[in-house]
Protein backbone atom coordinates (compact mmCIF):
# COMPACT_ATOMS: atom_id res chain seq x y z
CA UNK A 1 0.00 0.00 0.00
CA UNK A 2 1.21 3.24 -0.34
CA UNK A 3 2.14 5.79 2.03
CA UNK A 4 -1.18 8.05 2.52
CA UNK A 5 -1.61 11.83 3.53
CA UNK A 6 -3.60 13.53 6.08
CA UNK A 7 -4.48 15.90 8.73
CA UNK A 8 -4.35 15.37 12.45
CA UNK A 9 -7.78 14.48 14.66
CA UNK A 10 -7.73 16.30 18.22
CA UNK A 11 -7.38 13.30 19.78
CA UNK A 12 -4.24 12.24 17.94
CA UNK A 13 -1.79 14.68 20.36
CA UNK A 14 -0.29 11.93 22.36
CA UNK A 15 0.76 10.15 19.10
CA UNK A 16 2.32 13.36 17.64
CA UNK A 17 3.94 14.08 20.97
CA UNK A 18 5.91 10.82 20.96
CA UNK A 19 6.70 11.34 17.41
CA UNK A 20 8.22 14.18 17.67
CA UNK A 21 10.39 13.59 21.04
CA UNK A 22 11.50 10.49 19.11
CA UNK A 23 12.85 12.39 15.52
CA UNK A 24 12.15 15.76 15.83
CA UNK A 25 13.38 16.87 19.47
CA UNK A 26 13.49 15.26 22.56
CA UNK A 27 11.53 16.92 25.44
CA UNK A 28 10.31 19.65 22.86
CA UNK A 29 8.42 22.56 23.70
CA UNK A 30 5.63 20.88 22.00
CA UNK A 31 5.66 17.68 23.80
CA UNK A 32 5.92 19.38 27.16
CA UNK A 33 2.96 22.02 26.55
CA UNK A 34 -0.45 20.87 24.85
CA UNK A 35 -1.17 24.43 25.43
CA UNK A 36 1.30 25.73 23.27
CA UNK A 37 0.96 23.00 21.19
CA UNK A 38 -3.03 23.80 20.54
CA UNK A 39 -2.08 27.39 20.30
CA UNK A 40 -0.29 26.91 17.06
CA UNK A 41 -2.47 24.34 15.88
CA UNK A 42 -5.85 24.51 16.46
CA UNK A 43 -6.51 28.58 14.41
CA UNK A 44 -9.98 28.48 14.52
CA UNK A 45 -10.98 30.99 11.80
CA UNK A 46 -8.11 30.14 9.94
CA UNK A 47 -8.28 26.65 9.74
CA UNK A 48 -11.43 25.71 8.03
CA UNK A 49 -10.41 21.78 8.95
CA UNK A 50 -12.07 19.92 11.83
CA UNK A 51 -9.47 19.10 13.94
CA UNK A 52 -5.54 20.24 13.67
CA UNK A 53 -3.62 21.89 10.85
CA UNK A 54 -1.21 19.55 11.06
CA UNK A 55 -0.58 16.83 8.20
CA UNK A 56 0.50 13.07 8.79
CA UNK A 57 2.12 10.46 7.05
CA UNK A 58 1.25 6.85 7.38
CA UNK A 59 2.39 3.86 6.03
CA UNK A 60 -0.43 0.76 6.80
CA UNK A 61 -1.75 3.35 9.25
CA UNK A 62 2.34 3.44 11.06
CA UNK A 63 2.94 7.18 11.26
CA UNK A 64 6.06 7.77 9.64
CA UNK A 65 6.09 11.44 9.02
CA UNK A 66 4.83 15.12 10.42
CA UNK A 67 3.94 18.24 8.98
CA UNK A 68 2.97 21.63 11.24
CA UNK A 69 0.97 24.43 9.35
CA UNK A 70 -0.41 27.60 11.08
CA UNK A 71 -2.46 29.28 8.85
CA UNK A 72 -2.45 33.00 8.47
CA UNK A 73 -4.01 35.73 6.69
CA UNK A 74 -1.68 37.35 4.10
CA UNK A 75 -1.77 40.76 3.32
CA UNK A 76 0.09 41.90 -0.06
CA UNK A 77 -0.45 45.95 -0.17
CA UNK A 78 -3.73 45.95 1.51
CA UNK A 79 -5.42 42.60 -0.05
CA UNK A 80 -5.67 39.70 1.91
CA UNK A 81 -5.67 35.88 1.09
CA UNK A 82 -4.66 32.98 2.87
CA UNK A 83 -1.17 31.86 3.80
CA UNK A 84 0.37 28.71 5.79
CA UNK A 85 3.40 28.58 7.71
CA UNK A 86 4.98 24.90 7.63
CA UNK A 87 6.95 23.74 10.33
CA UNK A 88 7.90 20.85 11.77
CA UNK A 89 8.90 18.91 8.80
CA UNK A 90 9.67 15.48 9.50
CA UNK A 91 9.99 12.01 7.92
CA UNK A 92 11.18 9.09 10.34
CA UNK A 93 14.68 7.81 8.58
CA UNK A 94 13.79 4.49 7.45
CA UNK A 95 10.87 6.27 4.65
CA UNK A 96 13.51 8.82 3.83
CA UNK A 97 13.96 7.85 0.06
CA UNK A 98 11.16 8.14 -2.40
CA UNK A 99 8.71 10.82 -2.96
CA UNK A 100 7.10 10.39 0.57
CA UNK A 101 8.48 13.89 1.74
CA UNK A 102 7.38 15.79 -1.21
CA UNK A 103 4.61 14.52 -0.85
CA UNK A 104 4.02 15.37 2.66
CA UNK A 105 5.45 19.19 1.84
CA UNK A 106 2.23 19.05 -0.92
CA UNK A 107 0.01 18.83 1.87
CA UNK A 108 -0.24 22.62 2.72
CA UNK A 109 0.86 24.20 -0.78
CA UNK A 110 -2.91 23.83 -2.28
CA UNK A 111 -5.71 26.25 -2.34
CA UNK A 112 -6.44 28.03 -0.58
CA UNK A 113 -3.48 29.06 0.27
CA UNK A 114 -1.80 31.41 -1.97
CA UNK A 115 1.86 31.41 0.03
CA UNK A 116 2.79 29.06 2.31
CA UNK A 117 6.22 29.73 3.95
CA UNK A 118 9.23 27.65 6.07
CA UNK A 119 10.36 30.48 8.60
CA UNK A 120 13.57 28.75 10.19
CA UNK A 121 14.55 26.12 7.73
CA UNK A 122 18.09 23.94 8.27
CA UNK A 123 20.86 25.10 6.17
CA UNK A 124 21.43 21.61 5.20
CA UNK A 125 18.10 20.71 3.44
CA UNK A 126 17.66 23.95 2.17
CA UNK A 127 17.95 21.88 -1.60
CA UNK A 128 14.16 20.33 -1.10
CA UNK A 129 13.11 23.84 -1.10
CA UNK A 130 14.92 25.08 -4.19
CA UNK A 131 14.08 21.79 -6.17
CA UNK A 132 10.33 22.46 -5.47
CA UNK A 133 11.09 25.95 -6.72
CA UNK A 134 10.85 27.99 -3.47
CA UNK A 135 12.78 31.08 -2.93
CA UNK A 136 15.22 30.69 -0.53
CA UNK A 137 16.11 33.66 1.45
CA UNK A 138 19.17 34.88 3.59
CA UNK A 139 19.02 34.80 7.26
CA UNK A 140 16.58 37.28 8.86
CA UNK A 141 18.64 40.77 9.61
CA UNK A 142 18.95 40.87 13.42
CA UNK A 143 19.03 43.99 15.69
CA UNK A 144 20.95 44.53 18.82
CA UNK A 145 21.43 47.15 21.69
CA UNK A 146 22.64 47.29 25.11
CA UNK A 147 21.44 49.35 27.51
CA UNK A 148 23.61 52.36 29.04
CA UNK A 149 25.51 51.08 32.05
CA UNK A 150 25.07 47.67 31.00
CA UNK A 151 28.15 46.52 29.03
CA UNK A 152 29.65 44.83 31.64
CA UNK A 153 26.84 42.56 31.72
CA UNK A 154 27.04 41.91 28.45
CA UNK A 155 30.38 40.97 28.74
CA UNK A 156 29.58 38.70 30.78
CA UNK A 157 26.99 36.48 28.75
CA UNK A 158 29.48 36.38 25.99
CA UNK A 159 32.07 35.20 28.09
CA UNK A 160 29.87 32.39 29.58
CA UNK A 161 29.03 31.84 25.74
CA UNK A 162 32.44 32.05 24.26
CA UNK A 163 34.87 30.98 27.53
CA UNK A 164 37.76 31.34 24.95
CA UNK A 165 37.47 34.68 23.93
CA UNK A 166 39.77 36.83 24.54
CA UNK A 167 38.60 40.31 26.82
CA UNK A 168 39.58 42.26 23.70
CA UNK A 169 36.93 40.91 21.61
CA UNK A 170 34.17 40.77 24.30
CA UNK A 171 34.73 44.41 25.01
CA UNK A 172 34.60 45.16 21.14
CA UNK A 173 31.58 43.25 20.87
CA UNK A 174 29.49 44.73 23.69
CA UNK A 175 30.85 48.40 23.50
CA UNK A 176 29.50 48.43 19.61
CA UNK A 177 25.78 47.76 20.48
CA UNK A 178 25.79 50.02 23.90
CA UNK A 179 23.61 53.08 23.59
CA UNK A 180 24.61 56.59 24.98
CA UNK A 181 21.82 57.27 26.36
CA UNK A 182 18.20 56.97 27.12
CA UNK A 183 15.85 59.90 25.73
CA UNK A 184 12.99 60.97 27.56
CA UNK A 185 9.41 59.06 26.34
CA UNK A 186 6.56 60.78 24.74
CA UNK A 187 3.69 62.48 26.74
CA UNK A 188 1.08 60.75 24.43
CA UNK A 189 1.65 56.64 24.63
CA UNK A 190 0.05 53.84 26.37
CA UNK A 191 0.35 50.06 26.63
CA UNK A 192 -2.82 48.70 24.86
CA UNK A 193 -3.15 47.98 21.02
CA UNK A 194 -5.19 51.35 19.47
CA UNK A 195 -9.01 50.86 20.15
CA UNK A 196 -9.18 52.42 16.05
CA UNK A 197 -6.60 49.61 14.86
CA UNK A 198 -7.93 48.45 12.15
CA UNK A 199 -10.27 50.96 11.27
CA UNK A 200 -7.37 53.90 10.67
CA UNK A 201 -3.95 52.67 11.97
CA UNK A 202 -3.50 48.91 10.41
CA UNK A 203 -4.90 50.17 6.87
CA UNK A 204 -2.01 53.07 6.35
CA UNK A 205 0.50 50.35 7.35
CA UNK A 206 -1.32 47.23 5.22
CA UNK A 207 -0.99 49.27 2.43
CA UNK A 208 2.79 49.39 1.84
CA UNK A 209 3.23 46.08 3.30
CA UNK A 210 3.63 42.53 2.54
CA UNK A 211 2.70 39.42 5.27
CA UNK A 212 0.90 38.30 7.91
CA UNK A 213 -2.22 40.77 8.25
CA UNK A 214 -1.49 42.31 11.44
CA UNK A 215 -5.07 43.21 12.64
CA UNK A 216 -6.52 43.57 16.24
CA UNK A 217 -7.27 39.92 15.97
CA UNK A 218 -3.64 38.52 15.32
CA UNK A 219 -2.21 40.89 17.66
CA UNK A 220 -4.72 39.37 20.11
CA UNK A 221 -3.87 35.68 19.17
CA UNK A 222 -0.30 36.28 18.92
CA UNK A 223 0.53 38.30 21.94
CA UNK A 224 -2.44 38.76 24.08
CA UNK A 225 -3.35 35.34 24.08
CA UNK A 226 -0.24 33.86 24.04
CA UNK A 227 -0.17 30.26 26.54
CA UNK A 228 3.63 31.07 27.37
CA UNK A 229 5.01 34.14 27.48
CA UNK A 230 3.65 38.14 28.99
CA UNK A 231 3.60 40.20 26.45
CA UNK A 232 4.16 44.17 26.65
CA UNK A 233 2.35 46.46 24.46
CA UNK A 234 3.75 50.36 23.42
CA UNK A 235 1.50 52.47 21.58
CA UNK A 236 2.71 56.03 20.92
CA UNK A 237 0.25 58.85 18.92
CA UNK A 238 2.14 60.40 15.89
CA UNK A 239 -0.52 63.05 14.72
CA UNK A 240 -3.55 61.24 13.38
CA UNK A 241 -1.37 57.89 13.18
CA UNK A 242 -0.21 55.45 15.72
CA UNK A 243 3.18 53.07 15.80
CA UNK A 244 3.26 50.37 17.69
CA UNK A 245 5.63 47.80 19.52
CA UNK A 246 5.37 45.00 21.40
CA UNK A 247 7.80 43.29 23.53
CA UNK A 248 8.57 40.93 26.26
CA UNK A 249 11.19 39.96 29.24
CA UNK A 250 13.62 36.65 28.68
CA UNK A 251 15.30 35.50 31.84
CA UNK A 252 19.02 34.43 30.41
CA UNK A 253 19.63 30.91 32.23
CA UNK A 254 22.98 29.19 31.79
CA UNK A 255 22.83 25.36 31.83
CA UNK A 256 25.15 23.91 35.04
CA UNK A 257 25.31 20.32 36.70
CA UNK A 258 22.72 20.93 38.46
CA UNK A 259 20.37 22.28 36.59
CA UNK A 260 19.55 26.07 35.19
CA UNK A 261 20.92 29.00 36.34
CA UNK A 262 19.52 32.66 35.89
CA UNK A 263 22.14 34.74 34.47
CA UNK A 264 20.39 37.64 33.42
CA UNK A 265 17.61 39.52 31.65
CA UNK A 266 16.71 40.66 28.50
CA UNK A 267 13.70 42.03 25.96
CA UNK A 268 13.16 40.70 22.86
CA UNK A 269 11.26 42.95 20.51
CA UNK A 270 8.54 40.91 18.41
CA UNK A 271 6.75 43.70 16.44
CA UNK A 272 8.03 46.99 15.42
CA UNK A 273 5.44 49.25 13.43
CA UNK A 274 6.52 53.21 13.52
CA UNK A 275 4.57 55.38 11.36
CA UNK A 276 7.67 58.00 11.15
CA UNK A 277 11.44 58.33 11.77
CA UNK A 278 9.89 60.42 14.60
CA UNK A 279 7.39 57.71 15.69
CA UNK A 280 10.27 54.95 15.47
CA UNK A 281 12.46 57.19 17.94
CA UNK A 282 9.73 57.72 20.41
CA UNK A 283 8.52 53.89 20.40
CA UNK A 284 12.10 52.95 20.91
CA UNK A 285 12.63 55.26 23.69
CA UNK A 286 9.76 54.47 25.12
CA UNK A 287 10.96 50.40 24.85
CA UNK A 288 14.32 51.71 26.68
CA UNK A 289 12.81 52.84 29.54
CA UNK A 290 10.86 49.79 29.79
CA UNK A 291 13.54 47.70 29.76
CA UNK A 292 15.60 49.61 32.16
CA UNK A 293 12.66 49.58 34.46
CA UNK A 294 12.34 45.60 34.24
CA UNK A 295 16.47 45.37 34.50
CA UNK A 296 16.97 44.04 31.27
CA UNK A 297 20.55 44.51 29.97
CA UNK A 298 19.12 45.15 26.27
CA UNK A 299 17.18 43.82 23.94
CA UNK A 300 17.24 42.31 20.22
CA UNK A 301 15.05 42.01 17.27
CA UNK A 302 14.73 40.23 13.88
CA UNK A 303 13.00 41.79 11.03
CA UNK A 304 12.92 41.31 6.91
CA UNK A 305 11.03 45.20 6.67
CA UNK A 306 13.67 47.57 4.90
CA UNK A 307 11.99 50.84 5.93
CA UNK A 308 10.96 49.84 9.66
CA UNK A 309 14.75 48.53 9.88
CA UNK A 310 16.52 51.38 9.03
CA UNK A 311 14.20 53.92 11.08
CA UNK A 312 15.07 51.67 14.07
CA UNK A 313 18.87 51.16 13.71
CA UNK A 314 18.61 55.55 13.17
CA UNK A 315 16.82 55.28 16.89
CA UNK A 316 19.63 53.94 18.41
CA UNK A 317 18.84 49.92 17.60
CA UNK A 318 22.02 49.03 15.56
CA UNK A 319 21.70 45.89 13.33
CA UNK A 320 24.24 43.36 13.97
CA UNK A 321 26.88 43.43 11.54
CA UNK A 322 27.82 40.41 8.92
CA UNK A 323 31.48 39.82 10.58
CA UNK A 324 31.82 36.46 12.57
CA UNK A 325 32.28 37.66 15.78
CA UNK A 326 29.40 40.11 15.32
CA UNK A 327 26.96 37.12 14.32
CA UNK A 328 27.60 35.08 16.79
CA UNK A 329 25.78 37.07 19.57
CA UNK A 330 24.03 33.85 21.21
CA UNK A 331 20.23 33.64 20.30
CA UNK A 332 19.26 31.01 22.32
CA UNK A 333 18.93 32.21 26.17
CA UNK A 334 17.00 29.28 27.87
CA UNK A 335 19.83 27.63 27.81
CA UNK A 336 22.40 30.39 26.97
CA UNK A 337 24.47 28.80 24.25
CA UNK A 338 27.43 29.96 21.74
CA UNK A 339 24.91 29.50 18.76
CA UNK A 340 24.32 32.89 16.64
CA UNK A 341 20.76 33.79 15.75
CA UNK A 342 21.00 32.99 11.88
CA UNK A 343 17.47 32.44 10.72
CA UNK A 344 16.86 31.43 7.36
CA UNK A 345 13.69 30.82 5.43
CA UNK A 346 11.88 29.39 2.05
CA UNK A 347 8.54 30.68 0.46
CA UNK A 348 6.40 29.17 -2.49
CA UNK A 349 4.45 32.32 -3.64
CA UNK A 350 1.60 32.65 -5.92
CA UNK A 351 2.18 34.93 -8.82
CA UNK A 352 2.09 38.52 -8.35
CA UNK A 353 3.29 38.20 -4.76
CA UNK A 354 6.73 40.75 -4.15
CA UNK A 355 9.95 37.97 -3.07
CA UNK A 356 11.06 38.88 0.97
CA UNK A 357 14.78 39.94 0.90
CA UNK A 358 17.27 41.34 3.47
CA UNK A 359 17.61 44.54 0.89
CA UNK A 360 16.65 47.79 2.77
CA UNK A 361 13.50 48.17 -0.06
CA UNK A 362 11.76 44.84 1.22
CA UNK A 363 8.71 45.28 1.57
CA UNK A 364 7.92 42.54 4.01
CA UNK A 365 7.26 42.78 7.33
CA UNK A 366 8.67 39.88 8.63
CA UNK A 367 9.70 39.61 12.29
CA UNK A 368 10.28 36.55 14.44
CA UNK A 369 7.09 36.25 15.98
CA UNK A 370 5.69 34.95 12.51
CA UNK A 371 5.18 31.36 12.70
CA UNK A 372 6.67 29.53 15.85
CA UNK A 373 10.51 30.88 15.91
CA UNK A 374 9.49 32.94 18.97
CA UNK A 375 8.59 30.20 21.16
CA UNK A 376 10.00 28.84 24.55
CA UNK A 377 12.85 26.46 23.99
Amino acid sequence: MPISFRYASYDEYPAIARFLDEFWAKDHIYVRSKALFDWTFNRRGEWEDEGYSFALAEDNGDLVGILGGIPFTLNVLGRKSKAVWIVNYVIRPDHRKGSAALQLLSTFRRPPFQACIAFGINPATSAIYKVLRGQVINEIPRHFVVLPGASERMENILRIAYPDWDAGKIRKIASAYATPEIPGSPAANWDTVPSDWDQSQWPEFARAMVGADRSAEYLRWRYINHPCFGHRVIACEDGSRTGLAVWRVETIRRQIPEGRQDVDRIGRLLEFLPASPKNACDLTARLFQDLRKEDCLGADYYGYHGLTRAWLADAGFPQVHSGADDAAIPSRFQPLDAKGGGIMSATFLQEGIPHCSTDLNCSWYWTKSDSDQDRPN
